[in-house]
């Protein structure tokens, strides 16, 4: 069955040159995306940046909003396959393993996109207006609850969509927060250090009193309270 176009786009490249031209203006996008904002950002000044006319753009694009999720579509898929990559290759390793890989993959990934993932967050409060659904935490929920999926014999959560919304967005928020207010974070092996032991100790058994602390012993009633 043929992929039906993405809503962010009137048409799909398909020729050599027109995909070409495509990269060019999402190239471009990104760019000045990153750089000055989604506000300050038009179809004009990327077609100019880009090297193309305003009519080329709009071929492929309908208007700004398109372009945008298409920048981020393209950022989201090319994270999602190197991410589900990682994912595969630890299929049989025992979760002790397998968790601290996971996290150093992510933090590998985030260094090499830090700009365009901080634009992710900047802009899903202004295109879910719009009706934006994020394609990409969809997916993401999907590749980690299959990866837990297969080892519920090893974790302790029995809630599994509870479990997958916790581990992802705190991953998500920490990973993001270290970006922008601590980038030095990234590079700081201490960090995934302490992420495992975050997600691990959360899969992991529970402690043997979790919640209230112990009852105090009732002092005995002396006799003229009897």
């Amino acid at each position: 069955m043929p992929r039906s176009p993405s809503p962010s786009r009137r048409k799909q490249p398909r020729q050599q040159r027109a995909q070409a031209t495509c990269d060019a203006i999402l190239t471009a996008a990104a760019r000045l995306l990153v750089r000055d904002g989604y506000e300050a950002t038009s179809t004009n000044r990327i077609a100019e940046e880009a090297g193309v006319s305003i009519g080329s753009l709009y071929q492929y694009y309908p208007n700004k909003e398109g372009l945008v999720l298409a920048v981020l579509e393209q950022h989201g898929s090319r994270w999602l396959t190197e991410f589900d990559a990682g994912l595969k290759e630890l299929a049989q390793a025992p979760l002790s393993v397998a968790v601290p890989s996971i996290i150093h993959h992510i933090l590998a990934l985030k260094r090499l996109h830090p700009q365009l993932d901080s634009l992710r967050y900047a802009l899903l409060p202004v295109l879910r207006p719009l009706g934006h659904v994020d394609t990409f935490e969809q997916q993401l929920f999907r590749l980690v609850r299959a990866f837990l999926a297969a080892r519920l014999d090893e974790i302790r959560p029995r809630e599994l969509d509870m479990a997958v919304f916790i581990i992802v967005h705190t991953l998500e928020a920490l990973c993001h927060a270290a970006g922008v207010d601590r980038p030095d974070y990234l590079t700081n092996d201490a960090f995934p250090e302490e992420l495992c032991v975050l997600v691990l100790g959360y899969l992991g058994p529970p402690p043997a009193r979790l919640g209230h602390p112990p009852r105090k012993a009732a002092a005995p009633r002396r006799k003229y309270e009897q």
